[in-house]
């Protein structure tokens, strides 16, 4: 054999085995890779379905947490909205009745002086009943009402009002229809939301 053959021959085996170890480190590369693949994909895969999970759980407590304070809204709404009602139908069961064609409002204050002590039994009852839906303000005014009318009926003496129970009586008529006012603003505004 001849120098360039045996040149040619050991660059061409080395060549030959070179190119074989190659596709041989290519397949095994791939097969590596494919391999590290799927291993990878299913590790993903099981994280996300196991985040998605969570997040579901997460929403579903969230949505059941909310229907549940939603309901307790809607409960407690019911109830100021009974307060309103109830607090406006005993506003206008205080107002006297016409007594006579020419009545003015000074005789009806008079009226309104003589049901002190009703009017003050009847606001009791009420702030038993719905105080614990009335705000701080509310309650304040139905407090300062009901003691208004309450040391009123010891102006009265005898049936004969003096104009100072009268003038009680049109200050109490004025604080009541300002609680009225502000009990039938608030059901307005959440009921508009």
């Amino acid at each position: 054999m001849e120098l360039w053959q045996a040149i040619l021959l050991a660059f061409g085996g080395n060549a030959a085995l070179i190119a074989i170890l190659a596709v041989l480190a290519k397949s095994l590369l791939d097969k590596l890779i494919v391999r590290d693949t799927k291993v990878f994909e299913s590790e993903l895969k099981s994280k996300t379905d196991a985040e998605i999970e969570r997040l579901k759980n997460e929403m579903a407590r969230n949505v059941e947490s909310y229907k549940v304070q939603l309901k307790k809204s809607e409960i407690f709404f019911q109830r100021e909205l009974e307060a309103a009602s109830a607090f406006s139908t005993l506003f206008h069961s205080i107002l006297p009745g016409y007594n006579n064609p020419l009545m003015d409002w000074y005789e009806a204050c008079d009226e309104i002086a003589h049901d002190f002590g009703r009017i003050e039994t009847r606001l009791s009852d009420f702030m038993s009943k719905h105080g614990a839906v009335l705000t701080d303000d509310e309650r304040a005014l139905l407090v300062d009402a009901t003691s208004d009318a309450g040391y009123g009926k010891f102006d009265v003496i005898d049936g004969d009002v003096d104009s100072n129970a009268n003038q009680k009586a049109d200050e109490l008529y004025q604080k009541l229809k300002n609680l009225e006012a502000k009990l039938i603003e608030r059901v307005r505004a959440q009921a508009s939301l």
